[in-house]
């Protein structure tokens, strides 16, 4: 079962080139009458999203794993946000209660762990970790079964990018650059760009990071950030930075202001072959 967590911050972390983790899940009730059985599978670093609403409760859960350094087991962490009806107002209105919770364990692959949905209720999930090597698979899979037609039960596969395809642009007026395509993995060193535009040359570096995790433990659950990144974008005469703008994995165009009056228009995507 889980132990507390306490302020530990997980993240996923890679397992190697190749590596495909599967979570397998099973929820039951009273520890015998399955009520959803499904799998959620993704390249390294996937976590797994697991929602669970009946008439009087609605549970978000996120998992995520660390492996350990020797490779024979993985640290399973999981964080919950969930909320209770406990009645009406006078008015007719719901009444709800509201709690958030982390718990982790150690355990070695292959292994299942459990934990209550909610504290103190008649289910629980059950969670089996596994890998293998992704044979060129990279895109996640997710597949659930479920039995008990008054349980509204979801997994949902989350992927944090290794990678980002961003398009640049430089805009004056009506004048546009021709656009410059960089590949950029989050956290690494910047990469010095060159964008021509009206007979002269803009010279900036550029880096990808990761958006500030959010402070609500509801966003986090849900990982509604978990397809942002941030551009930090710097002047290297100046060596000073130009500011960040950030952004989804969707195709739409941001616009960062730089000093002496141009506009740079930066979209992300997801890099080909993902």
């Amino acid at each position: 079962m889980f132990g507390a967590l306490g302020a530990v911050a997980l993240c996923a972390a890679l397992q190697g080139p190749g590596t495909r983790v599967t979570y397998r899940v099973r929820v039951v009730e009273d520890g015998v009458l399955e009520r959803a059985r499904g799998s959620v599978s993704g390249p390294a670093g996937t976590d797994l999203r697991f929602s669970l609403r009946t008439d009087s409760t609605e549970l978000e859960a996120l998992f995520q794993i660390v492996p350990a350094v020797s490779g024979d087991s993985v640290t399973v962490g999981a964080e919950f946000f969930t909320k209770r009806r406990l009645g009406r107002s006078r008015r007719g209105l719901g009444l709800w209660e509201q709690d958030d919770y982390r718990r982790a364990v150690r355990l070695a692959w292959g292994d299942t762990a459990r934990v209550q949905l909610p504290k103190g209720g008649s289910l629980w999930i059950e969670v089996a970790l596994e890998r293998g090597f992704s044979g060129g698979e990279g895109r996640p899979a997710e597949e659930l079964q479920v039995s008990d037609s008054g349980t509204d039960i979801r997994v949902e596969a989350v992927v944090r990018p290794r990678r980002a395809r961003v398009v640049l642009n430089l805009v004056r007026g009506d004048t546009v650059s021709g656009p410059r395509g960089v590949d950029l993995v989050p956290e690494s060193s910047a990469r010095r760009v060159q964008l021509a535009m009206g007979g002269r040359t803009t010279i900036l570096e550029v880096g990808l990071a990761r958006p500030e995790p959010s402070r609500s433990a509801r966003d986090r659950v849900l990982a509604l950030d978990a397809d942002v990144v941030c551009l930090r974008v710097i002047a290297p005469d100046s060596a000073q930075p130009v500011g960040v703008v950030c952004g989804r994995l969707n195709d739409v165009a941001r616009r960062l202001p730089l000093p002496g009056g141009d506009t740079l228009v930066a979209t992300f995507a997801w890099p080909a072959g993902r």
